[in-house]
């Protein structure tokens, strides 16, 4: 019997799902989108002299994440991505890079939604309900519903 790994070689441009156990990528979830970020791999070489041993890395495979999305109930994290360089293994180790510029303006709309619906609540009345919202790197969504026609 023996052991076979799946691998393929996919030509720069391709679009793969990178399905990991823990991320640090904020996963699409109530209106608020994912983050953005690069997923890369590493290859370990190491020589040996007489004189020095010496350990390098070379990076493999970079990814750009363009989405997230949680699977199997939350337990897995599918990283939807673009191949920029490079190939992909299955079980290789990956290492993650959230753009934290983009991460810091959708947090900013996010909580900019959250005051917007208390706004909503103190002016038109506790009974006014978020219905949906969206947040994303450049703007804010708020849907809301009340019992009664807004006149000016």
């Amino acid at each position: 019997m023996s052991a076979a790994m799946l691998c393929c070689v996919l030509p720069a441009g391709v679009k793969v799902d990178v399905v990991l156990d823990r991320t640090p990528f904020y996963a699409e979830s109530g209106g608020q989108v994912a983050d953005t970020g690069l997923l890369s791999t590493t290859s370990s070489s190491s020589s040996s002299s007489d004189a020095a041993s010496t350990s390098s890395s070379e990076t493999e495979a970079v990814l750009h994440v363009a989405d997230v999305q949680k699977g199997a109930g939350g337990r897995l994290f599918v990283h939807n991505c673009v191949l920029q360089e490079g190939s992909l293994t299955v079980g290789q180790q990956v290492t993650a890079e959230v753009d934290l510029v983009q991460r810091r303006r959708i947090k900013a709309h996010h909580t900019a939604t959250h005051l917007l619906q208390s706004a909503l609540k103190q002016v038109l009345g506790q009974d006014t309900c978020q219905q949906g919202s969206l947040c994303d790197a450049n703007r804010l969504r708020c849907v809301f519903d009340i019992c009664w026609v807004i006149s000016t």
